[in-house]
């Protein structure tokens, strides 16, 4: 085959075409490429681990919250801190047994039950009295999680405020300081810790999946 000027340019015209409407995968760097086998890109456990690891199972489901993220129907949270409080302050809930609240499973739904004020939830002893709750232990939900010890943010409630969907913000907790994650306890003193405390993260993405 006699090469010309003329099927250089052809050939050139076709290796640039093919270059334009190659897949994406092709122009990308290895690291960014959708690869199953790169343990450097796929860090995360396999859907068949899930029932290892997840709380609430059976209690927390797709038929309660049908965009669960989840593998099977059966639900289950995996976001979860056993034994701290890694709450906030902002849009307080308080929720209590006569709230039909008996497990961290309850709470955890209560926060999945409010996507648009809740992101995070703790059921721990608060001690708020007999009166309320027979000292067993409660739910509380925020909006907000616990802040690094270098933060501290204060937040304006004044009748010039851009803010909203804070309330209830106690006076005590503005400002909020930041600080590690306190533990849970068993008792007033803040001697016993409490290895069925528990706090989570929740939320919901643009497409409407819930994650807990």
């Amino acid at each position: 085959m006699q090469f010309t000027s003329t099927t250089a340019t052809t050939l050139l015209s076709i290796l640039l075409t093919s270059t334009v409407l190659a897949s994406p995968h092709t122009t990308l760097a290895t690291r960014d490429q959708d690869d199953d086998s790169n343990n450097n890109l796929n860090i995360f456990p396999s859907p068949d681990k899930y029932n290892e690891y997840a709380i609430c199972r059976n209690k927390i489901t797709k038929h309660q919250f049908p965009k669960l993220s989840a593998p099977s129907d059966d639900g289950g949270c995996t976001r979860y801190f056993r034994g701290i409080d890694m709450t906030g302050v902002v849009t307080e809930v308080d929720l209590f047994q006569k709230d039909h609240i008996n497990s961290a499973c309850d709470c955890a739904a209560a926060c999945l039950s409010r996507p648009t004020s809740c992101t995070n939830w703790v059921y721990k002893h608060t001690f708020a009295g007999a009166a309320i709750d027979n000292n067993a232990r409660s739910c509380t939900l925020y909006s907000s999680p616990n802040l690094p010890s270098n933060v501290t943010l204060q937040y304006n409630t004044g009748a010039d405020t851009k803010s909203t969907g804070f309330q209830l913000l106690k006076p005590t907790n503005n400002p909020q300081a930041g600080g590690d994650a306190p533990l849970t306890f068993l008792d007033t003193a803040n001697t016993m810790p409490d290895k069925f405390g528990v706090s989570g993260f929740v939320t919901r993405d643009t497409n409407g999946v819930q994650y807990c």
